[in-house]
C-alpha cells in the first residue's frame, strides 16, 4: 500500500491542482492519510467538476467516446504526466517483448491516449514504427499488415476480431508478439487467438488501462493472473459503497478503486473504474508483495439497467469453447438479452448449447428471466446484422440502446435536401492566377446545400448518433457555433423535424442569425466572454453544458471533439479531390475546430500520397500558439488548440489579417466570380503569398469553404470596411499578394 507520506504529499497536490477536490476533503491538516477517509470519484463527482469543464489550453486533451448523454469527457495531461505514461509503458512493453527478436511494431486501435502515444513507444524500444487509422475498411488493415509484416502488433480485440475475420490465413502476417488494450479479452478468446497467428498463448498480453489512469495491469502468464502496474494502488469495494441502486455482485468479485501516484492532472485518488474484477487479492512475485485480481469481468452502473449482473467475460468464455473465430456483440434492449454472432465456422446446432451455458455460467441472467426481468436468452448467428457493421473496425461489444431505435428507419438521413450533401465541384481559377504557372483549383465548398463544408461533418455527426441510438426524433440537439455549423444543423435538424438550439456569441453576423432562424433554430445568445481567458468559445462550450443538464433528451454533437467532424472529410472531400485530379501537389485549408484539415491530411498521410498541406490560420489565433487577439470574421482561427490539431500533420502554417481576408475575398469575386466567405479569401490570400516559393507549375487546392452572401454587411461593404480599417477598398487592380 502507498506509504502515508506519499498518499499525504498526493493529496495536497491534487488540493493544489483541483480547488473543488481540497474543499471535498475539508482540512487535510487534521485528516487521518489513510485511502479509506478520502472520498471516491465518482463519475458524478468528475462530471461536475472535472469532464466538462472547458480545458486548459496549455494541457494536451484526450477525449473519451460518447457517454449516454452525448458528451465526450475531457482527460487532460501535461507533459509530466505524458512523460511518465510513455515511461511506464515502455518499460513493461519491452518487458513482454525481450527476447522475442521483434523489430518492426503496428499500432491498429483507435485515436485515443494509447493510440496518440504507440509511435513514441515503439521508437524509444529501438522498434520500427506504424499506425493503422482504425477507421479505415477491414481490407485497408489487411492490405498494410500484409505489406508491413509487423512482428509486434498492438490492437484491441474487436479489431482483432475483424482481422482474423477478414484474413484468409492470420498466421500469413508473420506476427511474433501481439499486445492488447481495450475491452475485455476472455482467456478462451486469447487461447484461440494464439492458435489461429500461430502462437503459443504466452506471445498474446493483454493489458488494462483507461483514458484517465493510463497503464493499470497486465496478464501474467506465468502467474496466470492481471498484476497491477507500477504507480497503481488498487482497492476492490462492493456495491454498497457506491450506493446508486446498485444490485450485489457475484461472489469474489469487487469494484476496482485505482490511485495513482503519477498521474498530476486529474486528482487519481480512489478513481471509481466501475469494472469488476474477480478474485482481488495480493500476493508475492519475485519476493515482493504485489496487487492482483484473476479476470475483468463486467462493467456496473446505473445507466446500464441490469449491467451490473451481465458479463462479456462468462459470455464469451462460453461461445469461444464452441468456435475458434467469432465476433460478438451483446444487446440488452428492452429487458432482452440477444448475443449476435458472426462466424465463419459456426453451425446452427451450436446455438441451444451456447444458450444453456450462458444461462449456468451466470446463474443471475437465469433468475432474472425466471423472475421476467429479462426475456429469454437469443442467440442469433449472423452475417448481416447491423449490430455487427457499425462502419467502423473498432465496435462496442455491449450495447444498450434506447428505444428510440426502434424508430430509427423513419429518419430521412438520406432524403431531399440533405441527399445533396457533398460532391461539390472542382474549378480551375484560371483568371487569378493565370500570370504565376501554377495551376490552382477551388473545391466549392459553398455548394453544398447549407452553403458551406460543415454540411459534410453535421450529417456525419447526426447520423452516427441516430445509429448508436443516442438520439431520435424528439431529442434537442445544442451545438456551440459561429455561424456554418450551426447553419448545416440547423437544416438537418429542421429537415428531420428536430428542435435546434444554436448557442452563439455578439460575434456571429446578423445574417447567420438571420438564416438560422429562417430554418426554425432557437438562437441562445452568449454575452459575456470567459472571464479567464476573455474568449467567447470557453463561454459558450459553458453554456451548453447549462442546457444539457437543464433539457430532457437533448444531445451535444460537439464539433469541436466528435471523431465524425473529421470523419466526414476523409471519407469524402480528399477522395473526391483525388478522384478529379491525378495529383495534388499543395493543399490549402483554413483552420478553426481543425476539423476539415484533419480529415484531408490523415487521409494524404493514410494513402501515401505527396501532398503538401498548408494551414491557414488568422492573427490573433491560438492554434499556433500565437498571441491572442482580436479577430473580425468567426469561423477563421480560434481562442485555444482544438482537440483535433495535429500539427504533425501540417507542413506550412501561414497567418492571415483581417485585411488579408478582405483582399482574397473581393480577389475571388472580382475575378473569378465566386462570391466566398472569409475563411475562403484568407485561403486565397495564402495561396498567393506562398505563390512565389511554390515549385513551378505545381498543382494547387484550396477549400472554398463558404458562402459569401453572409458577409455581404462585412467583408463586401464599402462603408463597413473604410470604418473598421480606415480606409476606402481599392476599385482597379489592387490585387494585393494574388
Amino acid at each position: 500500500m502507498m506509504l502515508l507520506d506519499n498518499l499525504r504529499d498526493t493529496v495536497l497536490e491534487a488540493g493544489r491542482n483541483f480547488p473543488w477536490y481540497k474543499e471535498l476533503v475539508g482540512d487535510v491538516t487534521a485528516m487521518n492519510y489513510s485511502l479509506q477517509s478520502l472520498p471516491l470519484m465518482t463519475a458524478e463527482l468528475l462530471e461536475t467538476h472535472y469532464y466538462t469543464h472547458p480545458p486548459d489550453p496549455t494541457l494536451a486533451v484526450y477525449r473519451t467516446s460518447g457517454t449516454s448523454t452525448g458528451r465526450r469527457k475531457a482527460i487532460l495531461y501535461s507533459k509530466e504526466d505524458d512523460e511518465r505514461y510513455i515511461g511506464i509503458k515502455t518499460k513493461l512493453f519491452g518487458e513482454l517483448i525481450a527476447g522475442s527478436g521483434c523489430a518492426r511494431a503496428m499500432a491498429d486501435m483507435g485515436t485515443g491516449h494509447a493510440a496518440h502515444t504507440a509511435l513514441t513507444i515503439f521508437e524509444r524500444l529501438g522498434l520500427e514504427g506504424a499506425a493503422i487509422p482504425f477507421e479505415l475498411p477491414i481490407e485497408q488493415h489487411i492490405q498494410q499488415l500484409q505489406a508491413y509484416r509487423p512482428d509486434l502488433l498492438y490492437t484491441m480485440p474487436s479489431i482483432l476480431d475483424h482481422i482474423v475475420y477478414a484474413a484468409a490465413d492470420p498466421r500469413a502476417f508473420g506476427i511474433r508478439k501481439i499486445i492488447l488494450v481495450g475491452e475485455v479479452a476472455a482467456q478462451e478468446w486469447q487461447r484461440n487467438m494464439a492458435r489461429l497467428f500461430g502462437l503459443a498463448p504466452q506471445d498474446i498480453t493483454d493489458t488494462y488501462g483507461s483514458i484517465e489512469l493510463g497503464t493499470i495491469a497486465y496478464y501474467s502468464h506465468e502467474l496466470g493472473r492481471y498484476i497491477m502496474a507500477e504507480g497503481i494502488v488498487a482497492e476492490g469495494i462492493g456495491t454498497q459503497e457506491l450506493g446508486g441502486g446498485l444490485g450485489p455482485l457475484g461472489t469474489g468479485e469487487s469494484i476496482l478503486v485505482l490511485t495513482s501516484t503519477v498521474r498530476k492532472q486529474l486528482p487519481a485518488i480512489r478513481f471509481v473504474t466501475y469494472d469488476v474484477v474477480r478474485d482481488f487479492r495480493r500476493m508475492k512475485v519475485g519476493g515482493v508483495e504485489r496487487q492482483s485480481f484473476a479476470s475483468i469481468v463486467k462493467r456496473v452502473g446505473r445507466e446500464l439497467k441490469h449491467g451490473e449482473k451481465i458479463s462479456i467475460y462468462d459470455i464469451e468464455q462460453v461461445i469461444y469453447r464452441h468456435l475458434e473465430d467469432a465476433m460478438i456483440r451483446v444487446q440488452v434492449k428492452n429487458n432482452a438479452l440477444t448475443v449476435y454472432i458472426q462466424s465463419k465456422s459456426a453451425a446452427p446446432s451450436a446455438v441451444p448449447a451456447i444458450k444453456e451455458e450462458i444461462r449456468e455460467c451466470i446463474p443471475e441472467i437465469g433468475l432474472m428471466i425466471r423472475n421476467h426481468l429479462l426475456d429469454d436468452i437469443d442467440v442469433i448467428l449472423t452475417d448481416k446484422d447491423g449490430l455487427l457493421e457499425t462502419g467502423q473496425v473498432k465496435n462496442k461489444k455491449l450495447y444498450y440502446p434506447k428505444g428510440k431505435m426502434d424508430s430509427r428507419s423513419e429518419l430521412p438521413l438520406d432524403g431531399g435536401i440533405l441527399s445533396a450533401i457533398g460532391n461539390t465541384p472542382l474549378i480551375r481559377l484560371g483568371n487569378l492566377f493565370q500570370s504565376s504557372g501554377l495551376q490552382v483549383y477551388g473545391k466549392m465548398e459553398l455548394m453544398n446545400p447549407g452553403g458551406s463544408a460543415k454540411d459534410r461533418p453535421a450529417l456525419r455527426m447526426i447520423r452516427e448518433a441516430w445509429k448508436e441510438g443516442l438520439i431520435g426524433p424528439g431529442t434537442v440537439i445544442i451545438e456551440s457555433s459561429s455561424g456554418n455549423m450551426a447553419i448545416s444543423l440547423a437544416m438537418i435538424c429542421s429537415r428531420l423535424g428536430m428542435r435546434f438550439i444554436s448557442v452563439v456569441d455578439p460575434r456571429t453576423t446578423e445574417m447567420n442569425l438571420q438564416i438560422l432562424r429562417s430554418l426554425g433554430a432557437t438562437i441562445d445568445m452568449v454575452t459575456e466572454p470567459d472571464p479567464g481567458t476573455g474568449e467567447f468559445l470557453p463561454a459558450r462550450l459553458s453554456r451548453v453544458q447549462q442546457l444539457l443538464a437543464e433539457i430532457p433528451d437533448s444531445y451535444w454533437p460537439n464539433q469541436y471533439a466528435n471523431p465524425n467532424n473529421y470523419l466526414a472529410h476523409y471519407h469524402t472531400t480528399m477522395k473526391e479531390i483525388t478522384a478529379a485530379l491525378d495529383r495534388v501537389d499543395y493543399l490549402f485549408c483554413s483552420v478553426s475546430t481543425c476539423g476539415t484539415i484533419r480529415g484531408l491530411a490523415e487521409y494524404v498521410r493514410d494513402h501515401g500520397l505527396n501532398t503538401r498541406i498548408v494551414a491557414v490560420d488568422a492573427e490573433g489565433s491560438a492554434i499556433f500558439g500565437g498571441n491572442q487577439e482580436k479577430r473580425r470574421f468567426p469561423g477563421l482561427g480560434a481562442g485555444m488548440v482544438p482537440p483535433f490539431c495535429r500539427s504533425d500533420l501540417i507542413d506550412h502554417i501561414v497567418h492571415v489579417s483581417d485585411v488579408d481576408i478582405v483582399k482574397g475575398c473581393r480577389a475571388l469575386a472580382r475575378h473569378e466570380s465566386v462570391l466566398a466567405g472569409a475563411s475562403s479569401g484568407g485561403v486565397l490570400a495564402a495561396v498567393g503569398r506562398l505563390k512565389q516559393s511554390l515549385s513551378p507549375e505545381a498543382v494547387c487546392v484550396a477549400i472554398i469553404h463558404d458562402r459569401g452572401e453572409r458577409y455581404l454587411d462585412t467583408v463586401y461593404s464599402d462603408s463597413w470596411v473604410e470604418a473598421q480599417f480606415g480606409r476606402k477598398p481599392q476599385t482597379a487592380d489592387d490585387e494585393f499578394y494574388i
